[in-house]
């Protein structure tokens, strides 16, 4: 756990830790050289788990962080954030999936979201590695709070955060992770995780978004591909999706569609058939929804030279017919 000025949630975040049923660990917490009471908070305990780093000056995050996986012993990390909130079987359960499947070097789980003036709600991630895989081409995800690390995997390999992917420094960890191992999200909601104005993602919300754009250019030269900043925010516009497309960016669109398609399958970076099966279902449904397409849905969706890929429903498919010929359903 890296701390930096976090006094006023520590002490509930420390000790979501110190009370898991699973109790084996040690709990390395890095101060980054905060200037509030955070050193003192964390001195007050006397757990002998507890192994406190208090760096002389703030390093940063990443800094932090590598400290951190250069100095913990044991077979796995946990992560931890100074403000959030572990439930107590989180460590137990997310450890006993990770002995049962030794291909799994990443694990994270589904969290719910709460804070002042916003409303609470979970968020289920997918635990399947080719789906963790497929999203990761337009976000992270797996939560950073909720991670849990096979340490072999990073020595073997000598990952690190790298200070190049600032305020997304995770998500860039985690795609270059999964070269090496598989990855999943415990499906139960095990962490809390706080949302508030000194969040990374609130405080810098522009360098975040920058970050994360460069990250999803690195998985699609992977695939041997050069993808410009406008054809990745457009495909982040598509994965999420936004049925608003104009005319020109459906073009656009398809003419990605079928260069990462083509890219993919040259260097199967993601399992071929999973990503053309989910490019085009999304495909599909942007051309059935997005009415500034007019009649051309149909025509468009036949384009798309692995709409096969994808069966669509029939429902769905006759919907789509109608509208081409101008019958509103």
């Amino acid at each position: 756990m890296p701390v930096y000025n976090a006094e006023h949630y520590l002490n509930e975040s420390i000790d979501s830790i110190l009370n898991q049923s699973y109790s084996d660990f040690e709990f390395v917490i890095l101060n980054d050289g905060s200037t509030d009471r955070s050193a003192e908070v964390i001195q007050s305990y006397t757990d002998k788990r507890i192994r406190f780093i208090d760096n002389p000056k703030n390093l940063g995050l990443i800094a932090s962080l590598n400290i951190g996986l250069e100095i913990c012993k044991g077979i796995y990390i946990v992560r931890m954030d100074q403000d959030d909130f572990s439930l107590p079987q989180r460590i137990e359960k997310q450890l006993r999936f990770m002995d049962e499947n030794p291909e799994y070097g990443l694990i994270g789980c589904w969290f719910e979201d709460f804070g002042e003036n916003i409303e609470t709600k979970v968020v289920r991630y997918s635990s399947d590695d080719t789906h963790i895989r497929i999203r990761h081409l337009y976000q992270t995800h797996i939560a950073h709070p909720t991670a849990v690390l096979r340490k072999s995997v990073i020595d073997e390999h000598n990952l690190r955060f790298n200070p190049e992917f600032v305020h997304g420094e995770d998500y860039a960890f985690w795609v270059q992770m999964s070269a090496y191992c598989k990855l999943s999200n415990y499906p139960e909601m095990l962490v809390r995780k706080r949302d508030h104005p000194r969040n990374i993602s609130n405080k810098y919300a522009q360098t975040q978004q920058d970050t994360c754009a460069k990250v999803k250019q690195t998985q699609f030269e992977k695939m041997g591909l050069t993808i410009s900043r406008e054809e990745i925010e457009l495909y982040t516009r598509f994965a999420n999706p936004d049925w608003t497309f104009s005319l020109q960016e459906m073009e656009i669109m398809h003419a990605l569609l079928e260069k990462i398609a083509s890219g993919n399958e040259c260097t199967n970076f993601i399992p071929k058939e999973a990503l053309k099966a989910y490019l085009a279902e999304k495909w599909f449904h942007l051309c059935l929804q997005n009415r500034n397409i007019g009649k051309t849905g149909l025509n468009r969706w036949n384009k798309l030279s692995f709409r096969n890929a994808y069966t669509s429903p029939l429902k769905s498919k006759i919907k789509m017919t109608a509208q081409s010929l101008g019958i509103s359903v």
